[in-house]
Formats: C-alpha cells, structure tokens, sequence
C-alpha cells in the first residue's frame, strides 16, 4: 500500500511492533520485521482526529486487549465504528499474550467501543461478518461470563489444565468454538492473562 502513495495510520506501537521480529508463542510462529515501505507513516499514541470526504474521523487507542496495538476507529457521519481485532463476530478471539493482551483489556476495550455506538451503527470487526450494537453487546457478555468462570476456578486453585477440563466455555462452544481458537485454547488464554 505504501508503494502506491497509500498513508498508513496506526499507532505507534504498531510500528514498533512491525519494525522488530515478533513471536506468536501461542502458534509456535516467527514473523520477522515488516520492510521499511510497509511500517505505518503517521503514528499516534492516544488518539488522531481526521476529517475526510465530509466525514469526521477519530483513531483512539485502546488500552492493551488484543494486544498493546489496538485502536478503534469511528467514522461519525457514516455511523460506522471499526474495533479491529478486540471483536471475532461469531468465535472466540485470539489473544496476544506475548504482546500484552489479556480477557480484562478485551472486556474493557469492549465496553469502551460499545459507548460509542447506538442502535444504527454498524461495528467492523477484526474478524467475521459486519455486526450491530446488539451483536458486540453478545460478545462482551460472553467474554466477561468466560472470564468470571475461569477466575473463579483459578482462585479455588485449579491450574491451567484443570480449569480447561472443567469446560468453562461449554455454553458457547456451539455458537463460539468453530473459529482460530478452539474452546479449550480459549480457555487457556483466558487463565494465563488474569
């Protein structure tokens, strides 16, 4: 994109991310450095506001939730508010420990996107179908009902693996558990980034 005159907007740890090899521990995967023409050139640190084509636009990093890169953006005319990797629209979420991730980043960077939607906007996820207020609402519930299950079985003292054997997902697998992450990989997530 950058080859063809294309700005990128991101924020500024996504640069920093992009600029350095990374490890995704959780698929056993390497990715090296981005070349210098594909790194974003303009950079923000928490927020960026943009007028184009009669639209007002705001970029407005999230605390750390997918990872330490997430942002959102709402285009305010149009009524369409983009929230990237923090929503899977239709399975479980991959969560970027090793950068930062964690289910209460994604919970809260949830209720910090739904704030700003209303009952017409239309919500861009990172992942799946284009979805509505209603749909993201679905979602966050589902990620603070995984979260109070696996807290509760990590306080009792249950490890990892125990926690996941008890299937704290169970009442979402049929509509969540088809996607990248399978329950019990969810799960897992979940307990090491409390």
């Amino acid at each position: 994109m950058a080859g063809s005159g294309i700005a990128i907007f991101a924020h500024q740890n996504t640069r920093v991310r992009l600029s350095t090899p990374q490890t995704l521990k959780m698929f056993q995967r390497d990715v090296p450095a981005s070349p210098a023409g594909a790194l974003p050139s303009v950079t923000f640190d928490n927020a960026l506001h943009l007028w184009h084509n009669g639209d007002a636009l705001d970029l407005v990093h999230f605390d750390p939730a997918h990872t330490d890169t997430d942002i959102y953006i709402h285009f305010h005319k149009a009524n369409v508010l983009h929230v990237g990797d923090i929503w899977f629209n239709g399975f479980y979420p991959f969560i970027d420990e090793g950068t930062g991730g964690s289910i209460g980043g994604m919970i809260r960077a949830a209720e910090v996107a739904l704030a700003q939607a209303d009952g017409s906007t239309k919500i861009v996820p990172g992942h799946g179908p284009l979805g509505t207020k209603a749909d993201f609402q679905q979602y966050h519930d589902m990620l603070a009902a995984v979260r109070d299950k696996v807290a509760a079985l990590k306080a009792s003292g249950a490890s990892e693996q125990e926690a996941i054997a008890k299937k704290p997902t169970a009442e979402f697998d049929a509509a969540m558990g088809t996607g990248m992450m399978n329950p019990d990989q969810f799960a897992g997530l979940v307990y090491r980034t409390l």
